[in-house]
């Protein structure tokens, strides 16, 4: 009986270092560009590669003014965002019929 206890005890206990190590090994920062974002239903896709394209579930706060194509850089445990940064550098692709507004004193200086 002693022998099934400690076999068992084993077993579970190979079972939880496993699991642990995969969890830890999905934490961390993933930088991309947002593919697709519904805040109603709190998921955001990114594309962080070529052939990486990752769906997280987040807050709706989060997601809040966040576009398809914008670059982002996402703190995630696991598949939950934990932190959406837009990267400032980045531009959004060009999707035909925006308008790209100058400030006052650009607008005069080009005059």
């Amino acid at each position: 009986m002693f022998r099934t206890f400690r076999q068992t005890l084993t077993v579970t206990l190979s079972m939880l270092c496993v699991a642990y190590a995969v969890a830890l090994a999905a934490e961390g920062t993933l930088s991309g560009t947002v593919q697709n974002v519904d805040p109603q239903q709190g998921r955001l896709t990114v594309r962080a590669g070529e052939d990486n394209v990752v769906e997280l579930r987040a807050p709706a706060e989060l997601l809040t003014g966040l576009q398809n194509g914008d670059a982002v850089e996402v703190m995630r445990s696991g598949q939950h965002a934990t932190f959406i940064r837009r990267r400032e550098g980045a531009q959004r692709p060009d999707i035909g019929g925006a308008l790209r507004l100058q400030p006052p004193e650009e607008r005069l200086k080009a005059q």
